[in-house]
């Protein structure tokens, strides 16, 4: 686990489900874009035994419910809006700019919330290295 840094006041954080292989993907993708760039973004496992979501002003479910970012002055975004700060952080900000345009935004907004919403039913339990069996009620 990529641990908060709480000392390096410009640093970014990503709170993530690495239980989750959805999840898992997107941070490894993300982990190989911040080598490349000048990019202080730090990854915190929520499914690790020692996170506490309280430590952090939050309930777990809370974390579970919707992507977390954490930007250097303590403020959060979630959802789309971290998704977006994400990708400009590193330099693919053109790809998700659509998804903030005024006439775009609620639908991009619903479709991402539907998707955290479902996503531990887009894995199917016991189906190997993708398969999400804690996530799944």
């Amino acid at each position: 686990m990529s641990q908060l840094s709480g000392t390096n006041t410009d640093t970014f954080s990503l709170f993530y489900d690495g239980a989750c292989p959805l999840c898992q993907k997107e941070v490894r993708w993300l982990k190989k874009k911040v080598t490349n760039q000048a990019v202080q973004l730090t990854f915190v496992d929520i499914s690790t035994a020692d996170f506490d979501a309280k430590q952090h002003g939050k309930e777990i479910s809370e974390f579970m419910a919707s992507l977390h970012l954490r930007d250097p002055q303590g403020q959060w975004l979630q959802g789309m809006e971290a998704t977006r700060k994400i990708y400009q952080l590193i330099g693919l900000g053109w790809l998700m700019a659509p998804t903030g345009w005024p006439l775009l935004k609620p639908a991009f907004d619903w479709a991402y919330t539907t998707f955290a919403r479902y996503r531990p039913r887009l894995q199917k339990p016991g189906s190997g290295k993708d398969s999400c069996d804690r996530c799944v009620p």
